[in-house]
């Protein structure tokens, strides 16, 4: 058998203000840097001659930071949650500090990666220790707090990397993280208060699972890199595309088996997927993620590529659609708390997002900016309706079992948010390239696929009007492939199961104790029975569902 040390921790006062104040900064810094990097993209791919391969700043991002969700989440069980926290900070704040000096598109993506592992690995153990230091029934209220933190990153990201692209440098949308990272690392390694993990070094390294991290990780980039290049760097049915994603899918499902069957301490334990309602959360994160990350990334490029927005007013328009998520987050979190009751609040964000989103393929050429600002509200207050699920998922599991689904959880966001990425590049550079005027030089047309600021300044009105209305088309049908997958998440919301945090606080404790590394449901025990083999069989379906993405923060 192999033990998880519990590493619960209950603060108050004074030491949770200062701890829980230390979790939302590495959070926010996490958020800054993926989003701050959108509205700069247009001057990276120009400056860098990315062309179209540009989306990879975000989808190397976003790979790496999914591999590393579940790894990290595992290792802070091993290593203990302070001292992961802190190794992923220094490789976000020395990945972005490499990406600043980039002189190539390849350089970029190469440390685009090493801070996606630090980022995939904040987001995870914030959301982790803070389920150590607050007690189930207190949670939904941090957990709603802690979002203001993701709203604020995600929403005055595309501000900041506006201004700095378009007053600075695109550079300094990496490099402004870098003093911001090594004072969460003081105020983290100085403040921070947890449960020294038992054993030595080479105990701790016995206990990983080597073999399901490297499958994982592998059948992500075999996975994501066909789909993110197919029908721009090669055809959809070409030999490349076919191989590697034909080999990315059979490693998945290689992960899949040698998690069930032969791990000791699987990164990603089946077991959790015997419980429906954390199936149904994991699933429904996963399509989350491709519209969360896909919006953040293509709704700044349509205000600046479409509607001639700088980019830093780019931002400004999205800065509405955060203050209200801000806003959104933090009262949902309260109104749960009082109501102790998660599923119906669920509901209702994902019913209000629904409705921005199924409102934003109107944007136009002619959009109004009054119209935009409506729309981006709407979708607001929705995702910040949205955000307990984690609680929700948290409470549906065994105690001990918090870190694995959480990390799990994000690991389901984060591989969507990169097949999202990938798919909504391949929806806009295909229709893109088949809606451009045929009379266009083979030239300009290359230049124009590459990067649609390449359009030339002198070019009569008749033809740049052709280019934005075929930009325009290719970019409506991105938004238009989000809202029925927003309504899909809708729809999983309904089968959820609802927790009523008060009871289930009152034993979570208790249960922790009594568990003291001998997982509720054999968790983590070899021994499982026959019948209990049986069960997670019945279950590898569902696990398939969400391990083949980019599998794939």
């Amino acid at each position: 058998m192999v033990e998880i040390q519990d590493q619960t921790s209950r603060l108050t006062g004074i030491q949770l203000l200062i701890v829980f104040l230390g979790l939302n900064l590495a959070l926010l810094i996490s958020f800054l840097d993926s989003t701050s990097v959108s509205t700069a993209l247009p001057d990276i791919a120009s400056d860098l001659k990315a062309g179209n391969s540009i989306s990879w700043t975000g989808t190397s991002f976003l790979v790496a930071n999914t591999g590393f969700q579940i790894i990290t989440a595992r290792l802070s069980d091993i290593f203990g949650r302070k001292a992961v926290l802190i190794s992923c900070l220094f490789l976000f704040g020395f990945g972005d500090l490499l990406c600043g000096f980039a002189t190539s598109e390849a350089w970029l993506y190469a440390c685009r990666s090493i801070a996606g592992i630090g980022g995939g690995g904040i987001n995870s153990l914030t959301m982790i220790i803070l389920s150590d230091i607050v007690s189930i029934e207190k949670r939904a209220k941090y957990q709603g707090l802690l979002g203001i933190s993701i709203a604020l990153g995600s929403g005055i990201g595309p501000l900041i990397g506006g201004s700095l692209a378009e007053k600075a440098s695109w550079r300094w949308t990496f490099w402004f993280t870098v003093p911001l990272t090594l004072c969460t690392i003081l105020v983290i390694g100085i403040l921070l208060p947890l449960k020294h993990v038992k054993g030595g070094a080479k105990e701790k390294l016995k206990q990983i699972d080597w073999l399901g991290s490297m499958l994982s990780l592998a059948a992500i980039v075999m996975i994501l890199v066909p789909i993110s290049g197919g029908g721009t760097l090669y055809e959809w049915v070409s030999p490349t595309f076919l191989v590697l994603l034909i080999t990315g899918l059979t490693l998945a499902v290689i992960f899949v088996l040698v998690e069930f069957k032969y791990a000791k301490l699987p990164v990603m334990p089946l077991h959790m997927f015997r419980v429906p309602t954390v199936s149904l959360i994991l699933m429904q994160t996963f399509f989350v993620g491709m519209i969360f990350y896909g919006g953040m990334f293509f709704t700044p490029i349509y205000l600046q590529n479409v509607l001639g927005y700088s980019p830093i007013m780019s931002g400004v328009l999205i800065l509405p659609l955060v203050l209200i998520q801000v806003f959104s987050t933090s009262a949902m979190g309260f109104i749960t708390e009082k109501t102790d009751s998660l599923k119906p609040w669920i509901i209702l964000g994902f019913s209000i997002w629904l409705v921005g989103q199924a409102a934003q393929t109107v944007f136009d050429r002619t959009t109004s900016v009054a119209k935009i600002v409506v729309i981006l509200l709407i979708q607001g207050i929705g995702v910040g309706g949205t955000l307990q699920t984690l609680v929700l998922a948290q409470a549906s599991a065994p105690p001990l079992d918090r870190a694995v689904v959480t990390g799990t959880r994000n690991f389901a966001r984060t591989s969507g948010g990169a097949l999202g990425l990938a798919a909504s590049n391949a929806i806009l550079n295909n229709l893109f390239s088949k809606n451009l005027p045929e009379s266009l030089s083979p030239s300009l047309r290359t230049g124009l696929l590459e990067s649609i600021s390449n359009m030339p300044a002198d070019l009569d009105a008749q033809t740049r009007d052709a280019i934005l209305n075929a930009y325009n088309d290719a970019i409506h049908w991105v938004f238009v492939y989000f809202a029925p997958v927003i309504g899909l998440c809708l729809f999983l919301s309904f089968f959820m199961t609802d927790q009523h945090l008060r009871r289930r606080g009152s034993n979570d404790d208790s249960k922790v104790s009594a568990a003291k590394g001998d997982h509720e449901q054999g968790t983590i025990d070899e021994k499982h029975s026959a019948k209990n083999k049986e069960n997670a069989i019945s279950n590898v379906t569902t696990m398939f569902v969400v391990s083949r993405s980019p599998s794939r923060s």
